[in-house]
């Protein structure tokens, strides 16, 4: 990708920062909605939510919404709605800095799928790299036959379906807009979440109100600003600002819902995020194409 100019260079690298802040903000609000509504009617509405603002702005005829390499799109909606769902669920079954943390496991997997992919042979940088990895995910989790909790590992699944959903949200933004991408990644959402709301479907009570609202703003403004983003500025420079989210995050578990900031806790997020930062620099090598707007 042909190295961008500086104005919007510096405007796409502070929407990544303001979108990764989104999305720590968003599962703060996840949290809190969550001791009333569960998390499977909590992701069906954000999606349809976003579904029925993007119809509107659609009728209104203040987007086009026109869809190019279908495959790509779908996938990335597919991947984009478990990966919301599963990070939906891990808030609410688990601390939300274990939660955010493990989120962000996906450029990990991301760098590792990468080069499984292109069949390229794992270097011992990398190696190490990995090992490093699941060391900070072990320090974070702790898991022991009296403490395992079913957040973490469901942490650890929305981790590994957002790795697949960005990789493929890359692909697609060289051929479809953003706001293709957003509207098809609502739609998928949608398809996941609805066949599980017969047995999980809550009807949200008044006081969870806000706190819903919170839920929808942020995640929107969190997926259209990564999904904007990523036009302005290069692969590596996205993938490593959009770890400031789990930063956020632990942040608002540790200093707002009075988590304990344990040294093991912080010893292993410090390993993920840093892992995740240097294997997003070491994938940096491939040549990227000019994306759409």
């Amino acid at each position: 990708m042909p190295a961008p100019s500086s104005a919007p260079h510096r405007l796409g690298m502070v929407l990544m920062l303001l979108a990764s802040a989104c999305v720590g903000i968003q599962a703060f609000f996840v949290k809190l909605a969550s001791a009333d509504v569960h998390p499977v009617t909590m992701a069906f509405l954000r999606f349809l939510s976003s579904y029925l603002l993007m119809r509107a702005a659609m009728t209104a005829g203040w987007v086009e919404v026109r869809v190019v390499n279908r495959r790509l799109v779908w996938v990335r909606g597919v991947l984009g709605g478990f990966g919301s769902l599963f990070y939906f669920l891990a808030i609410t079954n688990t601390r939300l800095s274990n939660a955010t943390v493990l989120f962000y496991t996906y450029p990990i997997f991301a760098g590792f799928i990468s080069r499984w992919m292109q069949g390229a042979a794992l270097s011992p940088p990398v190696v190490g790299t990995l090992v490093a990895s699941f060391v900070g995910i072990y320090l974070i989790v702790r898991p022991s036959f009296e403490t395992v909790l079913i957040g973490d590992g469901f942490g650890l699944l929305a981790g590994l379906t957002a790795a697949g959903a960005i990789m493929s949200l890359k692909a697609s933004r060289k051929t479809d807009s953003a706001w293709t991408i957003f509207h098809y990644y609502n739609i998928a959402g949608l398809l996941v979440t609805l066949p599980l709301l017969a047995a999980y479907w809550t009807v949200p009570p008044l006081r969870s109100l806000p706190a819903l609202f919170g839920v929808l703003l942020f995640s929107i403004l969190g997926q259209l600003g990564v999904t904007y983003a990523y036009r302005y500025t290069t692969t590596v420079e996205g993938g490593v600002l959009s770890m400031f989210g789990a930063v956020v995050g632990s942040a608002l578990g540790i200093g707002v819902l009075n988590e304990p900031p344990t040294s093991h806790f912080i010893a292993g997020g410090a390993i993920v995020i840093l892992s995740g930062i240097y294997l997003t620099v070491r994938g940096s090598e491939q040549p990227t194409q000019p994306e759409r707007p």
